[in-house]
């Protein structure tokens, strides 16, 4: 049999869909990317399928190129999910071992993770990762690592992130109509962050920040375990609203003076330098100021911060990172931002890469394939067995009715 395991990973981003082809090597433990792809959203809107024939489209013109550059046909796809269809919360599940000897075995660390998985669940959600906290032994040693150990009751402190139910389904139906089924499924901001933060960090405490096109997503991790994960509906097109309003010119042309001139903080910018509107807008003769083009930026990414800052409250967590704070994304472009995220959040903050990943990776990973490397990351984990999270089994229902409805 081949060690050989081809893996398509899809991001369904609100600004364009992005694929990867992969070979992962279970004996070498080696990964080899073989085709990339990137396709124009259409049809999503803040990671949510909305039109599910214009979201096929997309998504076919992905595949297409990349069986194109493969040579190879595909017909299972894993899937990045984001958006605010995402939520966190904590789940508590005790079982009582099975062994006479009451040494823990898998099977109970299977079972105890199933139970979390079928604790109720709010109406139409569905559990999408149960991620270990810590268990407990007769309710008194915290431990990370169970099995092997002895103790009559085992308990579960779990971080469990669901997913809207109407998401799933909407993205499995253009899904099929393209003829692919699903496999994988991972919630975007945790594998992109857990690729892109190196595990030092992770265990000492640190908030990774995508600045997305519509969303801003937040993934804190303490002790190396995801702590916390929430969407912000607000991105980088909101900035570009704010910019075509203000200055009143078209969407189009406020997204070319955003990434030609664009800053995030006014400060650094000289009063006299302008910016000539004929370079944007045909017959327009007037002049803009860069610095009030700043003025602009920064008040809505400002405004973004403010959010991220009230969810590290929540946490107690505001300003008390040691690991600071990880940018990436397409907004994460914008000259000066590390300097305003620092002042707004009081972290340390460095824009995010993969350079600690180059025994996997030894190519240089574009910023807007981040997130399909992360999954390709995620899924040699979960073969490699140094992954402990489980997927719920709620979630395997859903893709089998799904494929069962809209598949032939």
């Amino acid at each position: 049999m081949s060690s050989q395991n081809l893996f398509f990973a899809l991001d369904l981003g609100s600004h364009s869909v992005k694929g990867a082809l992969a070979n992962i090597d279970t004996k070498s433990r080696v990964v080899d990317v073989i085709a990339k792809a990137e396709a124009r959203s259409q049809g999503i809107r803040r990671g949510i399928i909305f039109d599910v024939e214009d979201a096929s489209r997309a998504i076919g013109d992905v595949l297409r190129q990349l069986e194109e550059s493969s040579k190879k046909e595909i017909n299972q796809v894993n899937i990045l999910l984001g958006g605010p269809c995402l939520e966190t919360r904590f789940a508590k599940g005790s079982i009582l071992t099975s062994r006479p000897d009451e040494e823990i075995g898998q099977e109970d660390e299977r079972r105890i993770q199933e139970t979390i998985e079928t604790l109720p669940t709010p109406q139409n959600r569905t559990v999408l990762h149960v991620i270990p906290q810590y268990y407990l032994i007769d309710d008194i040693d915290k431990v990370k690592q169970v099995v092997g150990m002895r103790g009559s009751r085992l308990t579960l402190e779990a971080t469990v992130i669901d997913v809207f139910s109407q998401a799933v389904l909407g993205m499995n139906k253009s899904l099929g109509i393209v003829g692919l089924h699903s496999g994988l499924i991972a919630a975007n901001p945790l594998a992109t962050a857990k690729a892109l933060v190196p595990k030092r960090d992770r265990e000492q405490g640190v908030c990774a920040i995508d600045f997305g096109a519509e969303t801003t997503s937040i993934t804190v991790f303490e002790e190396d375990n995801l702590s916390y994960l929430s969407v912000i509906p607000l991105g980088s097109q909101n900035i570009t609203n704010d910019i075509a309003n203000a200055l009143q010119v078209h969407f189009d042309t406020a997204e070319r003076i955003k990434l030609g001139f664009g800053q995030a903080m006014a400060s650094k910018i000289s009063k006299k330098e302008e910016i000539e509107m004929s370079r944007f807008a045909e017959g327009e003769e007037s002049t803009v100021s860069k610095k009030y083009l700043a003025e602009i930026i920064e008040a809505r990414v400002s405004e973004i911060l403010e959010f991220v800052n009230a969810e590290l409250k929540k946490l107690g967590k505001a300003g008390k990172l040691p690991g600071g704070a990880v940018i990436y994304g397409g907004g994460a472009n914008l000259p000066h931002l590390n300097q305003l995220v620092k002042k707004e959040l009081k972290l340390s903050v460095r824009k995010a890469n993969f350079d600690h990943l180059r025994n996997y990776f030894p190519e240089d990973v574009s910023p807007q394939f981040f997130s399909v490397y992360g999954l390709i990351l995620w899924q040699m984990e979960s073969v490699f067995g140094s992954r402990t999270d489980s997927f719920g089994s709620g979630l395997s229902g859903i893709f089998k009715k799904v494929w069962d409805i809209f598949v032939p």
